[in-house]
């Protein structure tokens, strides 16, 4: 049974599902998909794209847009991945609900489809913000329900201070809305230049605090995330990092989101504590907290019938 909290009309939920077989690696071929490419759309300025090229300096090129994958009709769902992997993240949700939604996935420079910057190091999350708001505006899209897991949630937050008013509703996932301490920046940092100086294999030990102990034991979870890992390319690495290390503190943004929002958490995580899930949902005036046990990080690819419930559900509530 839910347990609802006071204060607020609020529900928790705790979702158990039985193994299910896994999907496909790639269901890209089931949509469209806006090329990548480095000019921006004719009718956006340079300076409206915040961060990499917002100062408005014409020496400073625009953000090149990032590759958006774009499967089904209906009304838009934009999923934000996580770091270090690529839209392919989602694959299992966009089977399950692109017959009834439009899916679009963007990727993040210099991961997945997305080109990379010339310099992966002055990447920052409002820069591709601005960058994915114009592949969303060259692809028709308006308001969308914007879904972001881990990396994917400090971008949807970035999302919302900057055009709230494209934003339907909300889902975080296995995210946080403080900002990295100085330390943590720091080793982001090093990290991105151990990723551009010998590669993505870099990043491949991180595998171990991604997943649950039930998923690392399981190989058909694990490798197709190291799979994901090693397809990224240094510069992806290296521009992920350097974004999220600079990102601003969005706790004071979560008590004017006027939306609603729903938190997915794994009862396992190792990298944002469960803790922090229940202070977010709290703050957030319409939110709404699921948790789903004996699963770590990666919410979504850990037990997809668990969280792909968790979003439909959300999903008819909010129509």
């Amino acid at each position: 049974m839910p347990a609802r909290t006071s204060r607020r009309r609020r529900w928790t939920w705790t979702f158990r599902s039985s193994p299910s077989p896994t999907a496909p690696e790639s269901m890209r071929e089931g949509g469209g998909r806006s090329s990548p490419g480095s000019e921006p759309d004719p009718g956006v300025k340079p300076e409206q794209v915040p961060g990499h090229g917002s100062s408005g300096d014409p020496q400073v090129p625009p953000a090149p847009v990032p590759a958006l994958h774009d499967t089904g009709s209906g009304p838009a769902l934009l999923f934000l991945h996580a770091f270090p992997l690529d839209a392919s993240q989602w694959d299992h949700q966009v089977a399950a609900l692109s017959g009834d939604f439009r899916c679009l996935r963007p990727e993040m420079w210099g991961c997945g489809d997305s080109p990379e910057l010339a310099d992966p190091r002055s990447a920052t999350l409002d820069g591709y913000v601005g960058a994915v708001l114009r592949a969303l505006d060259a692809a028709g899209a308006g308001q969308v329900v914007v879904i972001g897991l881990s990396m994917g949630g400090y971008t949807a937050l970035a999302l919302l201070r900057l055009a709230p008013e494209r934003v339907r509703a909300l889902v975080l996932a296995s995210s946080r809305a403080a900002a990295d301490t100085p330390e943590q920046a720091e080793n982001r940092r090093t990290m991105a230049g151990l990723a551009l100086r010998d590669g993505v294999e870099t990043a491949v030990p991180m595998v171990k605090r991604l997943l649950g102990p039930r998923a690392r034991g399981e190989p058909h979870i694990a490798d197709p995330v190291v799979g994901r890992i090693r397809r990224c390319r240094p510069a992806g690495i290296a521009a992920c990092q350097s974004a999220m290390a600079c990102r601003p503190d969005s706790t004071s943004l979560l008590g004017s989101v006027a939306v609603p929002a729903l938190v997915i958490h794994g009862e396992q995580d190792a990298i944002v504590s469960l803790d922090e899930a229940r202070a977010v949902a709290a703050a957030l005036p319409h939110g709404e907290l699921v948790v789903i046990p004996g699963v770590g990080h990666l919410t979504n690819l850990e037990d997809p019938p668990a969280f792909t419930a968790a979003l439909r559900g959300f999903l008819e509530r909010i129509d």
